[in-house]
């Protein structure tokens, strides 16, 4: 074959330089061992070998005509990986449309193909991202259900997604079969499969070929699989193919919201000419800000039912509804007697989302309603303990009590869940958040909890630091009850880093261990984030960032780290390697900077003096100059040439971003250290700026 960048290529052309020779498929009786009672049991098992020995018999075949052409091109890219897989092993394997398959040599038959339709696989009654496998004879049926988005959009910062569920299939395949690891992000955010086609497979970081000198299946494989979890997204999403293979699903039919009242009825368009449509607080209607409503009102009432039928009509087979963010109850006297629930404002909300749900099963039955539980909704109603037919529930808690008070409640569509893993609490959103530890328990407790969607709130976007802990998130899903962390750490480790994962062992196991007190009980929403004091006010158990970053990188910590990292970088051998470990280099500086700021700052508040003084100022300089290097040409550049795409820092986070210039929820920098004025503040004599800035 092979590839070049996008293209697909005539075989030919580079059989010469892979010595790779197409020849007729085999069937082998493989002698396996089998695990029972009494032991180890030797039984034969046939296997359907694909390529061995420098040949392949196989060609990957491609429907005739796709449903449409985006569809079409996201296919195309997938059976270019399945291509790449191959070329990598040393096996030419040709790309074809059904209609110019070569009749002598069987195929890897891939999507929706009158080959699989005539051997009876059904994909238009799958849900979610469902996939088959299926050998008949000597050839191999991949297919998923490859669904076109329903609704499109003009908003590049929001896309529609396409759901290419022969793409999780094959990546799926690719990993059990070929040695296929997918490690990294191999496209930039709000892209989709098709964009692959500027992704050079065998150059790129973002993935692994595991060696695998022979390539074969079991020749009875019929197997129809169905990911738990419908889809697993954040802002800004991404349908990479690293992002299908590890679980990490955009949303395609399911409308997402959260707060919905402001999207039915916008303020800037109804401030001035409806404001009876706004809450009443103090006698007053409320008219500035993102909106909070009378829902006592007839037409707000209508307009917000009119908004979920608008997004049924337009495609979704899920539409959304919740109550606004920061709610505050209208005053009015009518919102006081709605529904005769007093001062409960719980009840109300659930009480009218029900009856929505209720006219919505009616007027579209073929529609399903997610109710968003947060705040005033947080506690399950108490006037009723079963939802209407279509509704599911989405928790915006979704820790063992959040979920144990839903056990009584009949919610026919089930749950999807709202996590804050990577909503940062005083740790920055550009340090570390959670472990692998933390990871395997979420995902077994939200499995079992049948949670059968995820919204992160905060992406995660440290893929140096954090990028095993997303690949043990993603490969969890794979099969939530059996697969553990420790193991997925280790292939992730190894595909990863090679020769040098080692002493990344060990570099991940110090840093995992130095903030799994944070990820466990101190991160947002974990155990930890705030009580009730003495005198009942509710009160965050931290407040100082400060205290926290030097609580979790201590000099030891960041020593220790320094040292692990330097000897994976001695031993690196391959480019891969060395773009993946100049990518933990980058954040893991981040990282160190900001605590010698923090540890320099504690030190001169205890024993003030000059020296103490200049070296603070000098490690802020220095933290602003690495910062300002992320954005130089040089950087931008290599980092391009090696990934297609800025991986660190986060696309959109400008230098003020990365300086903590701002408080932000959860991030109170702004008047830290980390943004003195460092020239100002040399050219005052040491003695009358003691203070200065504290």
């Amino acid at each position: 074959m092979a590839t070049q960048l996008g293209k697909v290529l005539n075989p030919a052309h580079v059989r010469a330089a892979m010595r790779g020779v197409c020849w007729s498929a085999t069937l082998f009786v493989a002698t396996v061992p089998i695990l029972s009672a009494a032991g180890f049991h030797k039984i034969e098992r046939a296997e359907l070998e694909l390529a061995a020995d420098g040949k392949c018999p196989y060609q990957v075949v491609l429907p005739a005509t796709f449903t449409n052409p985006t569809i079409g091109q996201c296919l195309e890219q997938t059976a270019r990986l399945v291509q790449a897989a191959f070329l990598a092993n040393g096996f030419d394997i040709a790309v074809v449309p059904e209609d110019e398959r070569d009749t002598t040599k069987p195929g890897i038959y891939l999507s929706d193909t009158a080959f699989a339709r005539r051997h009876g696989v059904e994909l238009t009654k799958p849900e979610g991202w469902s996939y088959v496998y299926k050998v008949v004879g000597q050839d191999i049926i991949i297919a998923g259900r490859d669904q076109p988005a329903p609704v499109k959009t003009t908003n590049r910062r929001r896309p529609i997604w396409d759901r290419i569920g022969t793409a999780k299939g094959v990546a799926d395949f690719l990993r059990q079969y070929v040695g296929v690891r997918f490690l990294y992000p191999d496209l930039s955010p709000r892209n989709p499969l098709s964009a692959a086609n500027k992704v050079n497979w065998q150059q790129s970081p973002a993935i692994e070929f595991i060696p695998t000198a022979r390539i074969a299946v079991p020749a009875d494989l019929d197997v129809k699989r169905t990911p738990p979890i419908h889809f697993n997204t954040a802002y800004p999403a991404r349908g990479s193919f690293f992002d299908i293979a590890n679980n990490r699903f955009p949303r395609v039919d399911e409308a997402f919201g959260g707060h919905t009242y402001a999207r039915a009825i916008p303020p800037a368009k109804y401030h001035k000419t409806h404001p009876e449509y706004f809450a009443l607080l103090r006698g007053k209607r409320l008219l500035e800000g993102p909106g909070q409503y009378c829902i006592s009102n007839p037409d707000v009432q209508k307009l917000i039912y009119r908004d979920l039928l608008r997004l049924a009509d337009a495609g979704y087979q899920t539409v959304d509804l919740g109550q606004p963010d920061g709610f505050r109850a209208c005053q009015c006297d009518d919102c006081a007697k709605l529904y005769e629930t007093g001062d409960d404002w719980g009840e109300k909300l659930w009480i009218f989302h029900r009856k929505l749900a209720e006219q919505l099963l009616k007027d579209r039955p073929g529609t399903q309603i997610k109710i968003m539980s947060y705040i005033q909704t947080a506690k399950p109603p108490k006037s009723f303990h079963v939802f209407p037919a279509n509704t599911k529930i989405m928790l915006t808690g979704t820790n063992d009590e959040d979920i144990a008070i839903w056990k009584d409640y009949t919610v026919p569509r089930g749950f999807t869940g709202y996590v804050y893993n990577w909503c940062p609490n005083l740790g920055s959103r550009y340090t570390p958040m959670r472990t692998p530890l933390f990871i395997e328990s979420q995902i077994k407790r939200l499995y079992a909890a049948k949670i059968q969607s995820i919204y992160r709130d905060g992406p995660g976007a440290l893929y140096g630091l954090e990028g095993p802990v997303y690949y043990v998130m993603g490969r969890m899903f794979d099969d939530p009850e059996n697969n553990q962390a420790a193991a997925l750490m280790q292939e992730f480790r190894e595909a990863a880093f090679g020769k040098a994962a080692r002493p990344m062992k060990r570099f991940y196991d110090d840093l995992y261990h130095a903030i799994e007190l944070y990820s466990d009980y101190l991160g947002t929403r974990c155990p930890a984030w705030s009580y009730r004091t003495i005198h009942g006010h509710g009160r965050k158990y931290l407040s100082d960032p400060f205290r926290l970053l030097g609580f979790l990188y201590t000099p030891n910590v960041l020593a220790s780290l320094e040292t692990q990292l330097k000897l994976a970088e001695r031993l690196a051998k391959s480019t891969k390697v060395r773009a993946r470990l100049a990518l933990v280099r980058s954040e893991f500086e981040y990282t160190k900077h900001l605590a010698h700021v923090v540890h320099l700052y504690h030190a001169y508040q205890i024993q003030p003096d000059q020296a103490l003084y200049d070296r603070l100022l000098d490690a802020i300089d220095a933290r602003n100059a690495l910062i300002a290097s992320y954005y130089e040409p040089e950087y931008r550049k290599n980092m391009l040439a090696t990934w297609g795409f800025i991986l660190f820092p986060p696309a959109g986070h400008n230098e003020a971003h990365l300086r903590l210039a701002y408080d932000r929820y959860q991030e109170p920098f702004a008047n830290t250290p980390l943004n003195w004025d460092t020239q100002a503040m040399r050219s005052i004599p040491w003695p009358s700026k003691l203070l200065r800035g504290m």
